[in-house]
């Protein structure tokens, strides 16, 4: 297990073709700077950024030197290396150079337990040189392939549009901690989109996130808010049947035309509201999926294949909104059918579990 030397002069070398790191990179040279003046030092040394495109330092001057593939942001991988004189962090792309100047701190001994707060090591470890612990460090995360939904990429999904109201609320220093936390998007509910205020809001944590190369993503348990139960008054066969009664409660029924349609006319008003989004989620609702119709035309199909019906016919209206856009859906292991799935729909093989934005360790 090595050490860093805090106390050095040490100098970043960061390069020009990778501005979405430059605030972490602004963020590793202020905990060292903490670090070095916690240490002993008498005062705060963070070490100078510097352009890596231009003059080399000395030899004699320690150096930490930051790398970008360059490829493009959803490719998050990244790697670090230190040694007495020299650190050396790569990330495949902006984004993945977050990751590993994030990586490389949390080794250290930075952590960030909630939004607006920082620990730094313990007196213990700076009296034994700021040792790098393995033991820190969460495996890197890699994007391969090209389905965004088989990605090992981090979200944060809010658990509920509550939480998401309380993120836009903070959206810099949420974006900021979510960074330093290496999450890689952040799943934003369909409905915020919908008002002009809550655009706005968007478009300020857009911006924050797009800091750190953090991509906005839309949806989540979204699949039923296209098929909006105000209409339940005057439309009950738009929704599923349980036992010979129309029910309000979870999904809708899938093999009536006039479902279709209002899917497709929701779909289009919630995909244009939410602009440049390229990743869609809708998942059938939480605790009820396969709590689906049991009408006489859709009993024929199974309730995997009744979601996929649904998430079939919100994808057809995305290709004609936004060609460029993918949907993400989801089933159990084990579920499926024989509906095939449109070329914009991927299959989510495991839900990034619902956080809770609040003053604690999450």
């Amino acid at each position: 297990m090595a050490n860093f030397d805090a106390l050095r002069e040490w100098v970043i070398l960061f390069p020009p073709d990778a501005p979405d790191a430059k605030k972490a990179a602004g963020d590793l040279a202020r905990y060292i700077g903490l670090l070095a003046g916690e240490g002993g030092s008498g005062g705060l040394k963070a070490p100078a950024l510097v352009d890596a495109s231009g003059p080399a330092p000395p030899e004699t001057v320690p150096v930490i030197v930051l790398n970008s593939g360059g490829m493009g942001s959803q490719q998050n991988g990244f790697a670090w290396r230190a040694e007495p004189e020299r650190v050396e962090i790569y990330g495949e792309s902006g984004r993945g150079l977050c990751n590993g100047i994030y990586s490389f701190l949390v080794a250290l001994g930075v952590s960030w337990p909630a939004v607006g707060q920082e620990r730094l090591p313990s007196a213990a470890e700076k009296d034994k040189g700021f040792p790098l612990s393995d033991s820190r460090v969460h495996e890197p995360s890699r994007y391969e392939g090209t389905d965004p939904a088989a990605a090992p990429w981090r979200r944060f999904l809010p658990a509920g549009e509550k939480t998401a109201k309380s993120i836009l609320k903070k959206s810099e220093a949420f974006a900021a901690w979510a960074a330093r936390r290496r999450y890689d998007s952040l799943i934003i509910p369909l409905g915020a989109f919908s008002s002009g205020h809550g655009r706005r809001k968007l478009k300020a944590l857009k911006k924050s996130a797009g800091e750190y190369g953090i991509a906005l993503e839309a949806g989540g348990r979204d699949l039923s808010s296209l098929v909006p139960r105000k209409y339940f008054f005057f439309h009950k066969e738009f929704f599923r049947m349980e036992g010979g009664r129309r029910k309000k409660a979870h999904h809708f029924c899938p093999t009536n035309p006039g479902t279709i349609r209002l899917i497709a006319n929701e779909g289009r008003r919630l995909f244009r509201k939410a602009g440049e989004i390229s990743l869609f989620h809708l998942w059938p609702d939480k605790g009820a999926e396969t709590e689906w119709c049991s009408c006489p035309s859709c009993r024929a199909f199974l309730p995997s294949e009744q979601n996929r019906i649904g998430a079939n016919a919100a994808a057809d209206i995305l290709a004609q909104v936004n060609p460029g856009a993918s949907i993400t859906y989801y089933e159990k292991p084990g579920e499926g059918g024989t509906i095939p799935l449109r070329q914009n729909l991927y299959k989510m093989e495991r839900l990034p579990e619902e956080k809770e934005f609040r003053d604690e360790k999450y």
